[in-house]
């Protein structure tokens, strides 16, 4: 079904993340611009951004958000390439235009999830909580850990350190992806990556949710 609006193609920002040639930009942008049509208020400003997750090479993650006047919508998708990546999250969020448009927008986490496999625990890093890298790798050896959350002394933000598949111990680089702790979950269950390293939308620190033993989700907070 499709719902007119009198607004005009918005404004995306496509940040590809080095995962493909950046004349695809304009396809990714071409495709969420069409949506406009669905949306029952302008849409002012849309962003995509694509990552890999570690250890997944042939598969890529799009994280597309759409800013409306009174509310944000944000899908996930995924795919071997941009284009099935940027159709699937087109597709939810057409979705979720169709239900705000209907008024039966849900505000719970994916349908296909049970309570149980959404219930969360949280606890606190058990890591130093200022370190440099070496004493963060140190640390790590002793507590018997795959990955850990430390403040970097160095960097006065949160970071994590894990161990490599080679054995090597390795360092997020960069500013790592903002998200509420929903949204986390939510691309833990869809790439079906081990940990997941999130900026905290609400209190701009780091967090890393990820997966349990007993199949549910962990988040590890400074």
């Amino acid at each position: 079904m499709r719902v007119e609006s009198p607004a005009q193609s918005p404004t995306v920002d496509v940040e590809l993340g080095g995962v493909a040639a950046a004349d695809s930009a304009d396809r990714v942008r071409t495709r969420i611009q069409s949506l406009a049509r669905y949306a029952p208020r302008p849409i002012i400003a849309a962003t995509v951004r694509f990552s890999s997750p570690s250890g997944r090479r042939h598969t890529l993650v799009a994280h597309a958000t759409l800013a409306l006047p009174g509310v944000r919508l944000d899908a996930f998708g995924t795919g071997p390439t941009v284009g099935e990546a940027t159709d699937q999250v087109r597709t939810r969020l057409r979705r979720q235009l169709l239900d705000l448009a209907h008024g039966r927008r849900k505000h719970a986490a994916s349908p296909s999830a049970s309570d149980d496999e959404q219930a969360v625990a949280r606890h606190v890093t058990r890591m130093p909580a200022c370190a440099s890298p070496e004493q963060a790798v140190l640390a790590l050896e002793q507590l018997g850990l795959e990955f850990g959350l430390f403040l970097d002394t160095a960097a006065g933000r949160e970071t994590v350190v894990w161990r490599g598949p080679d054995g090597r111990h390795e360092f997020a680089a960069a500013q790592p992806i903002a998200l509420t702790e929903a949204e986390a979950i939510e691309r833990l269950m869809l790439t079906g990556e081990p940990w997941l390293f999130y900026t905290d939308r609400r209190t701009g620190r780091g967090r890393i949710a990820h997966r349990r033993g007993d199949h549910r989700y962990g988040l590890i907070v400074p």
